[in-house]
């Protein structure tokens, strides 16, 4: 699979990164004859920045919607499966943060809306709702769960998607540099603690006034990061086992020891 690891400055304008990120996506789902990724994934609010809620907001959109179209397009196209990132949806009259995945024949697969919002009085919690429901969908990693930034901070959320069978997470992210240490911590944890596949995508650049923190990573059910985890914008590419869940479990079977 392939994350990219986009950059979010406020000095370039939402269109003009939307155009440029859309052509990017475009090139990396058509592959090469040696390589083609079976999934895509972005980062949270690339479009407006995860720490300019008021323009993230302003740049609303709804599902299926023009965003949503130029994504099932590129995915149908290339068959493969793209992980978008989040934005914020309006949905019903309500506004939320909604992370879009779409399968390889170019149809909204799923969609999950953030139950955890960042912000305190402020932020998104000021700006947004709060979903309540959990995402499980199959994917071309198996059984795979729908998660969003702040949620990394909460791991009763990851045992119960752990009980719905999910064996790979997927997490779109706008995780700051202050707080970068938390990140590389928690993502670990998170990937050993359910003995799954913790694939977690963050951007990069400075978006009102924070900086994000990159260190996108893929870890495998051990624990064991995949990848090179970095600060720049790029495109990662990594190879994933999909067994690994199976033998870890059969490895060390702890999941089946749990009391609560």
């Amino acid at each position: 699979m392939s994350l990219l690891q986009i950059r979010t400055d406020d000095s370039e304008s939402p269109s003009d990164r939307y155009q440029r990120v859309i052509d990017q996506l475009a090139k990396i789902a058509q592959g090469t004859d040696s390589k083609k990724p079976d999934l895509i994934m972005l980062p949270e609010f690339w479009h407006g920045g995860a720490f300019n809620i008021e323009q993230s907001v302003s740049l609303a959109t709804t599902f299926p919607g023009p965003i949503s179209d130029d994504i099932c397009d590129i995915a149908a196209t290339h068959d493969v499966w793209i992980h978008a990132g989040s934005f914020v949806e309006n949905f019903k009259g309500s506004l939320f943060n909604t992370s879009l995945l779409v399968d390889g024949q170019g149809h909204i697969a799923a969609t999950y809306k953030k139950i955890h919002l960042f912000g305190f009085s402020e932020g998104e919690s000021k700006h947004l709702t709060n979903g309540d429901e959990l995402v499980c969908v199959a994917t071309p990693l198996g059984m795979t769960a729908l998660t969003t930034c702040y949620d990394l901070r909460f791991p009763e959320l990851f045992r119960k998607l752990n009980e719905k069978g999910a064996t790979s997470i997927l997490m779109t992210s706008g995780w700051p540099v202050p707080r970068i240490e938390h990140w590389n911590v928690l993502t670990k944890a998170r990937a050993i603690e359910n003995q799954s596949i913790f694939i977690a995508c963050n951007g990069v650049g400075t978006n009102g006034d924070t900086t994000l923190g990159g260190n996108s990573v893929v870890i495998d059910a051990w624990g064991k990061v995949l990848n090179e985890p970095t600060t720049i914008e790029e495109v990662i590419d990594v190879e994933i086992d999909l067994q690994n869940v199976n033998q870890v479990r059969e490895k060390l079977p702890v999941l089946a020891d749990r009391k609560l």
